[in-house]
């Protein structure tokens, strides 16, 4: 299985130490489709903290099918705090969410911003400090 590599499209990815890298290939296509310097208009993503991919989770997660992936922090800030009170983590979150939302083989779209399943609104909870993206 390929690895998530330490940069996408310019943008540096830091990881939780324990982050296993390897995931099926339509997860790093979809994390090449919405990760870029220029996502949200007006602010610049520099860098990305992945702090969950094909790891510490039991079947059937889409992280234990090495299917998912969460990210924590958005140019070195915790959305946990950040999230809501700067404009640069919130439009940056925003756009990743949103653009995520146009990749064909999405499934889960979980975060602060949107909460999508298969393109329909879910009620899923837990996800207002990370984004959870995963495919099919």
């Amino acid at each position: 299985m390929p690895s998530i590599p330490s940069a996408i499209n310019l943008v540096q990815i830091d990881f939780a130490s324990s982050v296993n890298r390897e995931v099926d290939q339509r997860l790093i296509d979809g994390l090449r489709h919405c990760i870029r310097p220029d996502v949200a208009p007006g602010y610049k993503l520099r860098t990305i903290y992945i702090s969950s991919a094909s790891d510490s989770h039991s079947m059937p997660s889409r992280h234990a099918q090495s299917k998912a992936v969460d990210i924590s922090r958005i140019n070195g800030r915790r959305m946990s705090t950040a999230y809501g009170v700067t404009g640069e983590v919130t439009a940056i979150t925003q756009a990743i969410q949103s653009t995520f939302e146009t990749f064909d083989s999405r499934r889960e779209n979980f975060g602060p911003s949107v909460r999508q399943k298969l393109g329909t609104s879910s009620s899923v909870g837990g996800h207002t400090d990370h984004i959870h993206l995963s495919v099919n």
